[in-house]
C-alpha cells in the first residue's frame, strides 16, 4: 500500500459516468448514503473526538492491550485527512498519530518513534508477535480512519456483488467491494451490510495483521447522531464461518463521548523514515 488514500473528496463526483456503481449495487449504496446524512453532512463533517470506554476480546488480549500497550482513551478523527490523534498514548502527554498510513509517537513536537511504513513490519511470522505501542497505533489507527469514511467511501471501490446475511436478528443486505489498493484498512476484499433503511449493521473482513484465521463479523451498535452522521458507539467483532456469525468474540470496543470538531485538522506531523 502507498502513503496515499483515496477518499470520495479526491474523485470528484461520486457517481460519474465512468463510475461501476450500476443497478441493485448503486440504489444500496445511494440509500446507504442518504440515510448516513447524504454527501452534504459527509462534506461538511471536520473531526471527531472519542473516548473508549472499554477494549476487550481476544485479540486485544493476545496482542498486550494494558501490558505491551495501553489501551488508547481519546482520539481525535479527521476522516478527510485519513488522520487520526490518540492523545495521551501511549503515556501521559504524548500522541499517537496516524496519518496515510504512517505511524508516529509525539511529545510536543519531539518524534520519539516512527515507522513510515509499518504495515511491512507484520510480514509473515512477525504478524503474530505481541504488540508495541506503534503496532497497535497502525492498527486501531487505520480501522478508525477507515470507518469513520463510511459508507461514502465506498463510491472509491469497486463492487462484487450483492450478499444477505442475518446479525443481530435482522435480516440484512451487503455489498462485496474491492477497495482501492491504496486505502489501508483490514483487507483488500470486505463486505459491508446494510439494514432496510439503509443503515451499515455489520461489516466482514479478514484483519490481515492478526493473520489469515482473523475472519471477523462487525457489528455497528449503539448509534449516535454526529453532525448529521450516526457513528457506532459500540463496535462488537464476532468470529464468523463464511457468513454464518459464530459467539467466539474477537473485539468489544465501546466509546462513552462522541462529538463534532471544528476548525482545521492540525497539520500532518513531520516524518521521520525509520
Amino acid at each position: 500500500m502507498s502513503d496515499e488514500t483515496t477518499r470520495p473528496d479526491d474523485v470528484g463526483e461520486p457517481f460519474g459516468a465512468s463510475s461501476p456503481w450500476t443497478g441493485e449495487a448503486r440504489a444500496l449504496l445511494e440509500r446507504a448514503i442518504e440515510r448516513h446524512g447524504g454527501w452534504a453532512a459527509w462534506r461538511r463533517l471536520g473531526g471527531l473526538t472519542l473516548t473508549l470506554r472499554s477494549l476487550t476480546g481476544l485479540v486485544p488480549r493476545r496482542k498486550g492491550v494494558e501490558n505491551t500497550f495501553p489501551m488508547p482513551k481519546r482520539a481525535e478523527v479527521w476522516p478527510h485527512r485519513g488522520l487520526v490523534v490518540m492523545h495521551d498514548f501511549p503515556a501521559v502527554g504524548r500522541r499517537g498519530v496516524f496519518t496515510a498510513g504512517q505511524v508516529q509517537i509525539l511529545d510536543g513536537e519531539t518524534i520519539l518513534e516512527a515507522r513510515a511504513d509499518p504495515r511491512g513490519s507484520f510480514a509473515g511470522f512477525r504478524k503474530h508477535r505481541r504488540w508495541a505501542p506503534l503496532d497497535a497505533l497502525y492498527f486501531f489507527g487505520y480501522a478508525l480512519a477507515h470507518y469513520h469514511t463510511l459508507p461514502f467511501s465506498l463510491a472509491t471501490a469497486r463492487p462484487l456483488g450483492l450478499r444477505r446475511a442475518r446479525s443481530a436478528g435482522r435480516a440484512l443486505t451487503g455489498l462485496a467491494v474491492e477497495l482501492p489498493p491504496t486505502l489501508h484498512t483490514h483487507c483488500r476484499r470486505q463486505t459491508f451490510f446494510f439494514d432496510d433503511e439503509g443503515l451499515l449493521r455489520r461489516h466482514d473482513y479478514v484483519a490481515d495483521i492478526v493473520g489469515w484465521w482473523a475472519r471477523g463479523a462487525h457489528r455497528w451498535e449503539d448509534m449516535v447522531d454526529v453532525a448529521g452522521i450516526p457513528i457506532a458507539r459500540r463496535r462488537r467483532v464476532v468470529a464468523r464461518l463464511g457468513r454464518l456469525e459464530l459467539p467466539l468474540v474477537a473485539l468489544d470496543a465501546r466509546l462513552g463521548d462522541v462529538a463534532a470538531l471544528g476548525g482545521a485538522a492540525p497539520p500532518k506531523p513531520r516524518l521521520v523514515l525509520v
